[in-house]
């Protein structure tokens, strides 16, 4: 279907559905307001080029990129917890219609390089950023979520529309916009079997099912990918790549630091396994706790009495807070008084980054740039090893 068309047919699409998305991205301080609509893109002609060479992915499991000739395959292996594995054919700008095989039948084509993108995921954003691309960014599921200046400078400009404010999906705002593709941010939802009938693809991005902080960071090379900035995104994942194992094998030589991970959520305490990617990345910075051994992915659910007799006398402590003093820290549960880490004022939240409208760059930045988030982690554990470090995501709870 031609762009006109598609664009056409979105225009006359009613309000089917008005559907809740679940959003991974944490709530920012205050309700956002709606945004207003950014236009579509216009058509582009373009004449035919062949794929750059192949893309290789080191450390993604999830994600798969493969060359058929003309086309590329680019297959997840989970969209989201559960899902089925889904593919999205890459046509380059001008190329014919591919005649596509029976395992392909179903698969949205998508036209590339894009100009239009439509990310529900803000760690969508620090990739379209690093590699150069973010001029594509055309909507966000909830702009008060995003905190980076780039991106932020964008949505001020009313250059990107909100879509999903209130974890609503706006049906017949995105049909009537016609992305070229809309970024999931990792959950099924029932909007988007309607968007498709209405021609818009949607990619079902899950960085977040990845086991550990490089395999997150490489689906860069996704969307390198999809705005044709595969070089540059290849040379972006190079250097975060050499600097986190640089680091890595600095803390490697210091003796491992205790540490106590994690806080009180709804009466519940989930400690990071040492197969989740919270915990490869405290174990690469040279911490040790309890769940460390654990190679089990995700976290353990344990109550504060467990955490306390297995963690309590860690010298350090990486919450998320959000408490401003130590005394916010005690008035939250007093328990938390009896910790090491609390009486030795040791405690660190991920909030020194906190943007405009209440949105944490470490939920943003943080996960697509671990090289800068183990940094952080490693001049904390061991304070000799990096010695002048400028802190970009923790804060010691004054």
């Amino acid at each position: 279907m031609t762009r006109p068309a598609l664009q056409a047919l979105a225009a006359a699409l009613t309000a089917a559905a008005f559907v809740a998305c679940a959003a991974p991205d944490a709530a920012p301080s205050a309700a956002p307001p709606a945004a207003p609509s950014a236009p579509p893109a216009a058509p582009v002609d373009c004449p035919p080029a062949p794929l750059p060479g192949p893309v290789e992915l080191r450390h993604a499991s999830n994600v798969s990129l493969r060359d058929a000739g003309d086309y590329r395959v680019l297959t997840v292996a989970q969209p989201y917890p559960g899902g089925a594995p889904e593919s999205t054919v890459l046509l380059p700008c001008g190329a014919p219609a591919p005649s596509l095989p029976a395992e392909l039948a179903g698969a949205a084509v998508v036209e590339v390089p894009v100009r239009s993108v439509y990310a529900a995921s803000t760690t969508q954003l620090p990739m379209l950023a690093d590699i150069g691309a973010l001029d594509v960014l055309t909507g966000v599921g909830t702009p008060d979520f995003v905190s980076g200046p780039e991106a932020r400078e964008r949505i001020d400009a009313g250059a990107v529309a909100g879509f999903a404010t209130g974890g609503q999906v706006d049906v017949e705002r995105v049909a009537a916009a016609a992305p070229d593709v809309l970024l999931s941010q990792g959950t099924d939802d029932p909007a988007f079997p309607t968007l498709r009938r209405a021609g818009v693809p949607v990619l079902g991005w899950a960085d977040y099912l990845e086991s550990g902080p490089l395999a997150q960071a490489e689906w860069i090379k996704v969307m390198g990918a999809l705005t044709g900035r595969e070089a540059e995104a290849e040379r972006v994942f190079a250097a975060i790549e050499a600097r986190y194992r640089e680091l890595a094998a600095l803390a490697a030589d210091a003796p491992p630091v205790p540490v106590l991970a994690g806080q009180l959520y709804e009466g519940g305490w989930r400690v990071p396994t040492g197969g989740s990617t919270a915990g490869a990345l405290l174990r690469d910075a040279g911490a040790t706790w309890s769940e460390a051994g654990n190679r089990a992915a995700g976290g353990v659910p344990k109550d504060f009495e467990s955490v306390y007799v297995a963690d309590g006398a860690a010298p350090v402590w990486i919450a998320d807070g959000p408490w401003p003093t130590l005394a916010d820290v005690t008035a939250a549960d007093p328990r938390y008084g009896a910790l090491a880490a609390v009486r030795d004022g040791q405690v660190w939240n991920r909030d020194r980054r906190i943007g405009p409208t209440g949105g944490n760059e470490v939920h943003e930045r943080g996960i697509t740039r671990p090289d800068e988030l183990l940094a952080d982690l490693v001049a904390v554990l061991h304070p000799d090893l990096l010695p002048g470090h400028e802190l970009v995501y923790l804060r010691r709870v004054s």
